[in-house]
Formats: C-alpha cells, sequence, structure tokens
C-alpha cells in the first residue's frame, strides 16, 4: 500500500507539474508529458535506489560511512544525469528543459537531497514497521515453544504418579479408579488441545485445577490440609490458557504434604464483573528451601505482560517456610 502510494503521488504529480507548465510557458503537452515524466522518473529512481540498495546494504547494517558515501553517490547521480538528459533533449532534439534556468542548477542538488532524505525516512519506517511485526511474531512463536516446554515438563512426574495411584485403586475402589481415569483423561486433553488456544473459558481453567487437586489428593492422607475456594460465576468469562496452573503445579512441587497442622495449600479464586483474584499459599518443605519457585513462573509474567499489559498486577512473596502468589486481572 505504502509503494502504491508513493507510485500514485508521482503520477499525480506529473500531471500537477504539466497544469503549471501549461499556465506559464506555451509548450506542447508531448513537450511538458516528456519533461515532467523524466523529471519525476529521475525522482523515483533517486528514492529507490536508496530504498533497495543503500540503506539494507549500509545503513541497516550501521555501516554509516558507506551510507554517507553512497547518499552522496547516489544524489550526484541524479543531479548529473537529470542534466544529461536535458543536454541530448536540446542538442539533439531541440527540446528546452526549465533545468537550464540558472536558478534550478543551484537548487537542483538541495532538491535531490530532500528527495534522498524522504526515500529514506520511507524505508526505515517500513524497516522499523517490519521489526516491530517480526519481533511481535517471534515472541508469539517464542512463548508458544516455552509453552510447548512447560507442559512437557509438567506432565511426566506428575502422570507417573498418578497413574501409581489409579493402579492401586483398581483392586480396592474399582468406581473412584474409574472416576480419576476421567478425571486424567480431561486433564490431558485441556493440556494438549485445549491450551492451544490463546484464550479459553475461565470454567475450563478452573475445571483443570479441581481434577488437578483431586488427582493430587489420590496420595495425601489428609485431604483436609489442600483447599480450593471458587467465589462468582464464571460464565461468559476466558483467559489466557493454562495461566494458573504453574502456581498450582509450584505450590504441590514445594509443599511438604506431611499431616502437620502448620502445612497446607490453599488456592482462591474470586469472580468479579470485570476482575479475577487468584491467590495461592502453600508451606515450604524443607528439603525445597534452597530450591528455585519452580517451573514455569517466570513464562507466567512474560505472558502477562504480552496478553494483558498494564491490567494485571502479580506479587510473589516468599519466606523460609511460606511461598504466596497473588494475582489480579482486570478484564
Amino acid at each position: 500500500m505504502l509503494h502504491a502510494l508513493i507510485i500514485s503521488f508521482f503520477i499525480y504529480s506529473v500531471w500537477v507539474y504539466i497544469d503549471m507548465k501549461a499556465t506559464y510557458h506555451k509548450t506542447t503537452f508531448a513537450f511538458d508529458l516528456l519533461d515532467a515524466s523524466l523529471f519525476m522518473g529521475f525522482q523515483l529512481g533517486l528514492i529507490y535506489i536508496s530504498y533497495w540498495l543503500f540503506i539494507p546494504k549500509f545503513l541497516i547494517k550501521k555501516q554509516y560511512f558507506k551510507f554517507f558515501i553512497g547518499f552522496i553517490i547516489i544524489i550526484g547521480g541524479f543531479c548529473l544525469g537529470y542534466n544529461l538528459v536535458a543536454y541530448i533533449c536540446l542538442n539533439y532534439f531541440k527540446i528546452y528543459f526549465d533545468l537550464f534556468r540558472i536558478n534550478w542548477q543551484f537548487t537542483l542538488p538541495l532538491y535531490a537531497f530532500l528527495v534522498a532524505l524522504a526515500g529514506t525516512s520511507f524505508r526505515l519506517f517500513v524497516q522499523w514497521f517490519k521489526d516491530v511485526k517480526e519481533k511481535k511474531e517471534l515472541e508469539k512463536q517464542n512463548f508458544k515453544s516455552q509453552l510447548s516446554i512447560l507442559k512437557n515438563q509438567l506432565n511426566p512426574h506428575f502422570l507417573f504418579n498418578t497413574l501409581n495411584n489409579i493402579d492401586s485403586l483398581i483392586t480396592e475402589n474399582r468406581p473412584e479408579a474409574s472416576l480419576a481415569l476421567n478425571k486424567l483423561s480431561g486433564l490431558m486433553r485441556y493440556m494438549v488441545y485445549d491450551s492451544e488456544k490463546e484464550m479459553v473459558p475461565l470454567q475450563d481453567e478452573i475445571n483443570y485445577i479441581q481434577n488437578y487437586i483431586s488427582l493430587q489428593k489420590l496420595r495425601i492422607p489428609n485431604e483436609d490440609i489442600i483447599r480450593l475456594t471458587v467465589t462468582g460465576n464464571a460464565e461468559d468469562k476466558h483467559i489466557a490458557a493454562m495461566l494458573f496452573i504453574p502456581f498450582v503445579e509450584n505450590a504441590f512441587k514445594h509443599s511438604s504434604l506431611k499431616d502437620k497442622p502448620e502445612n497446607k495449600i490453599d488456592i482462591k479464586i474470586v469472580i468479579n464483573e470485570n476482575e479475577i483474584s487468584f491467590s495461592c499459599f502453600n508451606n515450604i518443605a524443607e528439603i525445597n528451601k534452597d530450591k528455585s519457585s519452580g517451573v514455569g513462573l517466570d513464562l507466567v509474567r512474560k505472558r502477562l505482560d504480552l496478553i494483558y499489559k498494564k491490567n494485571y498486577k502479580l506479587e510473589i512473596n516468599k519466606t523460609d517456610k511460606e511461598f504466596t502468589v497473588n494475582l489480579n486481572i482486570k478484564l
């Protein structure tokens, strides 16, 4: 579109130039068309030689001295070329160009400089637009790759433990084992298929967390140390896929789930009309005190920045014994 606009502008300029010449000079239409076409054609040539050659070869690659020399060369080439064509037309075809007026000879280099500068600005704008678009695309692809890596990191250990727990249930409580398998199936379906979408229904994210906690409880003697509270209506609300899950995974990874009064995992989701609040609290196990805060938390920050920009607030507090996450998202 930009190239079409530039060329259309120069075609329009040809007609304006012809109309201007017809007002002040008694010349034929054919001569005016030739004069205007040559003059505007040289300008287009000046812009596009700079656009396609000197800027990508030198300026964008930060070879500033070579670009400066090239800039001078194309300006000089514009002036000499136009003079040469005008000279040939005058001597061989007896066509007199306005170029041979004294004022034009002095102002032509300045005019050429301004045209070349406009062409440079045009190319730099196009390059900036292209870079921004490519950067966004790379960020998008990078997040997709990181999200895939995150899912691959989360699956094996959890899947191994859950299958072992279900295997134990088969002989003791077949209906409960079947229910657990259905929950695991829904969990994997969400991770593999639904999470490929950028935004998912909030209720699907909540269902995932509920199923995940239910399966984790299979290996915990006292289920009461894990608590999930959901307040509000999730209907018609959407959220970035797998946004809360890394926090929940992190809580289970670094908690001590032994039956002690001080041990607990407390997850709360509060849904308001234009805001979602998520909080997650867990005690930190002695063996995990010196370890990192968990897989995927840095990715969550980056995704929040990209998707929600300034419409979120994330606070993560860690002590020797406790880890707390508070996330507020404005819809």
